[in-house]
């Protein structure tokens, strides 16, 4: 029955992801990540000095269905997990659901816990080994003796310092940690300078399990390879393959590698770069020209991600006589040219020409003009304001405590109410900003209070992976596979959390394919119509049986809009707007 289901399933999903290749493939031509770039205000009075010019800056990438493909990938998963306190079937099953999902171009490299045997300690492709990859899963052993985890993630990265140069071109490297260990608090200081220069190259997906694990120190790792923090409560230790898949849904549909916004000021217009606000990304700003120019580095980027960030410009008065641009009228200024640098993805492979062309930044300058801000601007320039806030707050309440000074101590229910308390200063500080939406914040921000109030150890394990999420913009499990900040979610991690959902309870080989044995499988009967009639007179359809627990009603609707969505996109549909009564 296990496999019917991730068979009825991946039909669904592969019937609705043609669907969405028809439509969306006649609204775009050819892929490409878009760039955009939105100010502030779209003008700025000519004699004017503006300090703190904020910019939208947009980065969209392509969904996969354009692409026609995604970028290679070695994986190297990483798991120390001990015997005693968790059990090691769950974190197998993940295993071979991650081997399950990777394809024939990818490879996979294994480490367990130190002085344990060895798994797969170099990369192995994936094609024609995977039922080998699957087995040597099976062989994996749990910690028995108490030592450090960050030996195995040594060995993992002095394996991919041995690689070749070479071995990285057109392909990302990422590693997933998953460790329940309590030993690892090395992590917090005095990493040597090796292990420091190397976790920068390869982002480390770090999924803690149950409430011994040290989040503050896989939240290092995480922010230092810019990678992302998961963890998984005691009451969802089991669920690691649904956990897995939100982080294997991205890498595997990398749409860019090397990926890097390139910002320059306009020539001759005195506008430089004061700083850029960019989440755990790395950003820098030239002081060799005099902030004339700056960068933000991404790194992978996965098909339909969008990544927001926001320039803030010094922008001087404007000359009487403006500097004439191509493109550019007599009353306008160009403050800033953006651009995306990186190996994209299209149907012949990975290209090694810009991944976007350069977009410029122009505004006019009236002698006077009325300044209405862009709430778009508004909001993402908040967003920021608030995980600042939550830096503050991190820092001082939660850091500065270790296994030493004692948890036992912590007051809990003061902890979850100063949280809230600078949470609502906040909001009134910019109650009166124009276009402000909070959206799902306070609701966010209120549930990582309430968790912080309850558990000290998991509350902050809480607030470390909520961060994560929106300082990298992309989904992580906190506490549960359910619990995730839905905005990052894309199409394929949607799919891939689907198909984890619905995997065999057993852990065992029911419902798995591997490509020796498709010459062999006898033939499948056909699968049942999704909807059947359910009246005489054929005029009105329900569900069919068939499907109940593998597809509802509300994931076809989801299904159906999305490629609704894409038919208007397609037909370049507008929405009307209804005219003003006299």
């Amino acid at each position: 029955m296990g496999r019917l289901h991730n068979l009825l399933l991946l039909l669904v999903c592969f019937f609705s992801t043609l669907l969405l290749a028809q439509v969306m493939s006649a609204a775009a031509g050819m892929a490409a990540v878009k760039v955009s770039t939105t100010p502030i205000f779209s003008k700025i009075p000519r004699a004017q000095t503006t300090k703190d010019f904020q910019v939208l800056l947009r980065i969209e990438a392509p969904p996969l269905v354009d692409l026609k493909g995604r970028v290679p990938i070695d994986l190297v998963m990483v798991l120390d997990v001990d015997v005693e306190s968790v059990s090691l079937e769950p974190v197998k099953k993940a295993m071979k659901f991650a081997i399950q999902q990777l394809s024939d171009k990818d490879s996979i490299a294994i480490f367990g816990p130190s002085m344990s045997r060895e798994v797969i300690p170099k990369f192995m492709s994936i094609h024609g080994s995977r039922r080998v990859a699957e087995k040597k899963v099976d062989e994996l052993e749990g910690r028995r003796i108490a030592g450090p985890a960050r030996s195995s993630l040594d060995e993992a990265l002095k394996m991919l310092e041995e690689q070749p140069a070479s071995s990285s071109d057109g392909r990302a490297k990422f590693i997933v940690l998953v460790t329940d260990g309590e030993d690892i608090t090395r992590f917090n200081s005095g990493m040597p300078e090796w292990f420091t220069a190397a976790l920068a190259k390869y982002p480390v997906h770090a999924f803690g399990l149950g409430a011994s694990h040290d989040a503050a120190a896989l939240r290092l790792i995480a922010q230092r390879s810019h990678g992302t923090y998961s963890f998984l409560d005691d009451g969802n230790v089991d669920k690691v393959a649904s956990a897995l898949a939100l982080c294997l849904g991205g890498l595997k549909s990398v749409a860019a590698v090397g990926a890097r916004v390139v910002l320059k000021a306009a020539s001759g217009s005195g506008v430089r770069i004061d700083r850029i606000s960019s989440g755990d990304y790395a950003s820098s700003v030239s002081q060799v020209d005099g902030g004339a120019s700056g960068e933000i580095v991404i790194g992978a980027l996965y098909a339909g991600e969008v990544k927001s960030f926001v320039v803030h410009l010094y922008v001087p008065a404007a000359p009487p006589a403006l500097r004439t641009v191509e493109g550019v009228c007599c009353d306008q200024q160009q403050l800033l040219v953006a651009s995306l640098d990186g190996q994209l993805y299209t149907s012949g492979g990975v290209d090694v020409d810009d991944a976007a062309a350069p977009v410029d930044l122009v505004v006019e300058r009236p002698n006077a003009a009325v300044l209405v801000p862009s709430a778009i601007v508004v909001n993402q320039i908040f967003q920021f304001s608030v995980l600042k806030m939550f830096d503050t707050f991190i820092d001082k309440e939660i850091l500065h405590r270790t296994p030493v000074t004692g948890w036992n101590d912590v007051d809990v229910d003061d902890l979850g109410r100063k949280l809230l308390a600078r949470w609502e200063e906040l909001v009134l500080e910019h109650q009166f900003w124009v276009g402000l939406d909070l959206g799902s914040l306070d609701g966010e921000i209120t549930a990582v209070a309430n968790s912080l109030s309850k558990q000290y150890i998991v509350g902050t394990a809480y607030i470390f992976s909520w961060m994560s999420s929106y300082k990298m913009q992309r989904p992580t499990a906190m506490g549960s596979p359910a619990n995730v900040v839905g905005v990052f979610v894309t199409l394929e991690v949607h799919l891939t959390l689907q198909v984890a959902i619905t995997l065999p309870e057993s852990g065992g080989d029911e419902g798995e394919c591997h490509e020796c044995e498709y010459t062999c499988e006898k033939q499948l009967p056909p699968a049942p119509p999704l909807l059947e009639a359910s009246g005489h007179d054929g005029s009105s359809y329900r569900l069919n049986a068939a499907y109940e627990g593998v597809v509802s009603l509300d994931d076809i609707n989801q299904f159906m809009i999305k490629i609704y969505q894409g038919m208007v996109k397609a037909n370049n549909l507008k929405q009307c707007q209804p005219r003003a009564v006299a």
